[in-house]
């Protein structure tokens, strides 16, 4: 029995997809059957997910698609799983959008509007930020909508943005765009790029600039999930020690359903996972215990197990799925510390 499985990057979130794999097939599979991945990885164009979809669709008989990993990416490959009728659940995409093709599509990680607001809320409430500057990749979904919503909560709250900024894909030097937000004197910089690189980058040469508040003390820099990945304290540590950044899900949660796929995950791999493996491992599992109730692999009533699926647990825990098939879940903030990683708190919905 095949589910297809699509990763637009070269992010290992594969690994985590096949411990699920693995462990419903100790299990006995599903319906008797062994469950096999069918997948593709490195997709970095919107068509090329798509077009993979499509055929793993045709021609692999997929019973399921879980991902793809970015939001513009998932908007794409909604359409191709609603029109053929197959069930997909995407893994690390976060803009709400990517559930608009249709009911078959389900999202396992919790929104950007939801990061958006709690980032907001954290810096102005917890912090006592006043002012900000918010910088994004221009045109990238998740980018700007996320950018969008922290705006929007953060003025809400009394907040003043006193910058906003963009650079296009790709782009090395943000000079420019920093010049611009130091004039600004933000006491916090909200940088929300696709890319972990992009964001290490940024970091690196707001420190150099450098940029400060009103009151001449250093800019606090606030992050994404796209921060959750080794590669920004591998090259940008110094740069973002005292940060805070949201996510969905810390490898030290004492949760016992998350600890047995942390300890699988590093036992297997050497490291600890990381939000986008977390919820790889959970779309998975969503999508076979939904199918396990359902008693069938009729789409419309896997459709409808999913979407009355409460209280999941697994890498991370679901209340429920609201009526736009996005998820009911917590997020963590994560701050940087000594050039570690350090659990902060989790928010609940």
């Amino acid at each position: 029995m095949n589910i297809g499985f699509l990763v637009s990057s070269d992010r290992d979130y594969l690994n985590a997809a096949m411990i699920a794999v693995d462990e419903a097939n100790a299990d006995g599979g599903l319906f008797g059957r062994p469950v096999e991945l069918v997948f593709e990885t490195g997709l970095e164009e919107a068509a090329m997910a798509a077009e993979a979809a499509e055929t793993m669709i045709l021609e692999d008989e997929v019973v399921a698609i879980i991902g793809p990993n970015r939001s513009a990416h998932a908007v794409e490959v909604g359409p191709v799983a609603q029109r053929h009728g197959v069930p997909m659940i995407t893994t690390a995409a976060t803009n709400p959008a990517v559930t608009a093709a249709g009911d078959l599509v389900f999202m396992a990680a919790s929104t950007d509007q939801f990061h958006g607001r709690v980032m907001a809320e954290f810096a102005f409430e917890t912090l006592g930020v006043t002012t900000a500057a918010v910088i994004v990749q221009r045109g990238d979904l998740y980018s700007e909508g996320l950018g969008d919503f922290f705006t929007d909560s953060f003025r809400q709250l009394g907040g003043t943005v006193v910058a906003e900024q963009s650079y296009d894909r790709g782009a090395t030097d943000f000079t420019a765009q920093l010049t611009t937000i130091a004039a600004a004197a933000p006491a916090a910089l909200f940088i929300v790029g696709l890319a972990v690189e992009d964001a290490a980058l940024l970091a690196v040469q707001a420190r150099a600039l450098p940029l400060h508040d009103a009151a001449g003390k250093p800019t606090l820099f606030l992050g994404t999930s796209g921060w959750d990945n080794p590669a920004l304290l591998e090259t940008a540590a110094a740069a973002v020690e005292g940060s805070f950044f949201t996510t969905q899900f810390s490898p030290f949660t004492d949760d016992p359903t998350a600890r047995a796929f942390i300890e699988t995950y590093r036992a297997r791999h050497g490291v600890a996972p990381g939000g986008g493996n977390a919820v790889s491992y959970d779309a998975v599992r969503l999508f076979l215990q939904a199918a396990a109730r359902a008693g069938s692999l009729d789409a419309d009533a896997i459709r409808q197990e999913l979407a009355a699926t409460e209280q999941y647990a697994g890498a991370t825990r679901m209340s429920h799925y609201n009526a736009d098939r996005h998820p009911t879940k917590s997020v963590v903030i994560m701050t940087i510390e000594n050039g570690e990683l350090r659990f902060h708190r989790q928010v609940d919905p």
